[in-house]
């Protein structure tokens, strides 16, 4: 039988995000990092089988707790896009950056996010999702994943989706219904799968927001974390959270 959670990361992987440059992020001279909680470095299938690649910005506080990124508000409102396409399992999710950060993504993060250390480390995990895995597309969401793919070298042969963050105040869903079908055509649905490609409306529906997979999930969370839009605050200060359950 498959497990019903997230193994954790097989030992290639495993070995580069042990070697992650965290010392590069914790000791960085803008404070723009929330470090006192931990990196946070994927969500989705690292055995080989994704065929879409999802760059993202940072981890929130969702995030941090469930070790795991996108899987707060944000995160469901791209889950319920991967399901109108179908993929419900063939995704790998990195972000440009392993911990939260202070603000939005400024100039000053576009400068750090091109650092060496820090970009050739991520597109270290870019290269290693690219050698192991299938992949048939880059989707990025928000400006940091976009200016993270387009420093990435070795993507250069793959299409790249750059969608408005879920979490973007304005223009998310005409972004996303421009794409749609486009994004479809190329990515195609997993084995068995259907597709719903219903345009969104004017605002996010109940219908449009789907909950974390459990197998996306490491072991013991609650059974709600990933659910019901978010269920944690952002953090008040550099080692505080405040967690809110149902």
């Amino acid at each position: 039988m498959s497990p019903s959670f997230d193994l954790g990361p097989p030992s290639a992987w495993e070995q580069l995000f042990q070697n992650a440059p965290l010392s590069q992020y914790i000791n960085h001279p803008s404070g723009r990092f929330r470090t006192a909680f931990g990196p946070v470095f994927y969500r989705g299938r690292l055995d080989g089988s994704a065929r879409l690649l999802i760059v993202g910005q940072d981890p929130s506080t969702d995030e941090t707790l469930a070790q795991r990124i996108l899987v707060g508000e944000a995160g469901q409102r791209l889950q319920g896009l991967l399901h109108k396409l179908g993929v419900n399992s063939s995704y790998l999710m990195l972000n440009t950056f392993l911990y939260g950060v202070f603000g939005q993504f400024d100039g000053a993060l576009r400068a750090i996010s091109g650092e060496p250390t820090i970009q050739h480390y991520r597109n270290q995990l870019f290269n290693h999702a690219q050698a192991t895995s299938p992949l048939v597309a880059v989707l990025t969401l928000g400006n940091a994943a976009r200016d993270a793919i387009d420093h990435w070298p070795g993507g250069r042969g793959l299409p790249v989706f750059s969608l408005r963050h879920p979490s973007a105040r304005a223009d998310v869903l005409p972004n996303w219904n421009s794409q749609l079908l486009a994004l479809a055509a190329q990515v195609g649905p997993d084995l068995g799968q259907a597709t719903d490609l219903t345009p969104y409306g004017a605002s996010f529906t109940v219908g449009d927001v789907a909950s974390i997979p459990a197998v996306d999930l490491p072991f013991g969370l609650p059974s709600w974390h990933g659910s019901g839009g978010t269920r944690s605050t952002r953090q008040r200060s550099k080692n505080s959270i405040l967690w809110v359950g149902p």
